[in-house]
């Protein structure tokens, strides 16, 4: 059988909800309680019935009071053609979703702590676990940040490699030093982004990288490289 105080304890939090007003919180589900049943019972039994209700039905405030995601997954469906620009978007997307929710947990606590100063019953295990909940938030915001770093990082040295390949004559070498005088003063702006140092020791350490692999150069030696072709194997440039 049911228990009647979560059933009044649901009932409140749909209400509200439905009502469209104001956020869904112990505060506000304690006060519709009491005003439905005439009696609301501990903040202890509230909470714990509301955390139940929250997770049951998915709650989102920022979310549903916003409006934030079908502009945001919008905004990011339209976003970029490119594979790099999609990867951007993907962990933009990720970063965006998971900034929402660690300031709904960080909200939440600081709500709970308020009012717990006018409860005196209310539980430290529901702060406790908020805290945790804001921890992990945090490390996989980290997590994805760190991830959009790296797929930006490669997505700018594919490029930079593109424009190597087309620097480089079709039947001379040329010293690494003039390959990189020779590229975009775009990609030498945007790299002061990236972790690597912009430097001609950077540039030769990219194109050995994928000679290395039988990929697009082949060393004249003397710091001279030019494009690999059909008679040098691997794929040439």
């Amino acid at each position: 059988m049911e228990d009647p105080r979560r059933w009044e304890v649901f009932r409140a939090a749909d209400q509200i909800r439905a009502e469209g007003k104001e956020r869904v919180s112990l505060r506000t589900v304690w006060a519709r309680v009491k005003l439905n049943a005439g009696v609301a019972g501990n903040n202890q039994c509230v909470g714990e019935h509301l955390a139940e209700w929250t997770r049951d039905r998915a709650y989102s405030p920022i979310i549903e009071l916003a409006g934030l995601p079908e502009a945001v997954e919008t905004g990011l469906a339209k976003a970029g053609v490119a594979l790099w620009k999609a990867a951007e978007a993907e962990a933009a997307a990720i970063n965006e979703r998971l900034r929402l929710r660690m300031e709904e947990a960080v909200a939440a606590e600081r709500e709970l702590r308020q009012e717990a100063l006018g409860m005196v019953d209310a539980r430290d295990a529901v702060i406790e676990a908020q805290r945790s909940e804001i921890a992990w938030f945090v490390d996989e915001l980290e997590r994805q940040k760190e991830h959009l770093r790296t797929v930006k990082a490669r997505a700018f040295w594919l490029r930079v490699i593109q424009e190597i390949r087309e620097i480089l004559p079709e039947r001379e070498a040329l010293h690494v030093a003039d390959i990189t005088q020779r590229i975009g003063a775009d990609l030498v702006q945007e790299a002061g982004e990236h972790v690597q140092v912009w430097s001609v020791e950077t540039v030769r350490g990219a194109i050995d990288e994928r000679m290395y692999r039988n990929r697009y150069f082949v060393t004249e030696g003397s710091g001279r490289y030019r494009k690999r072709r059909a008679e040098d194997g691997g794929v040439a440039g």
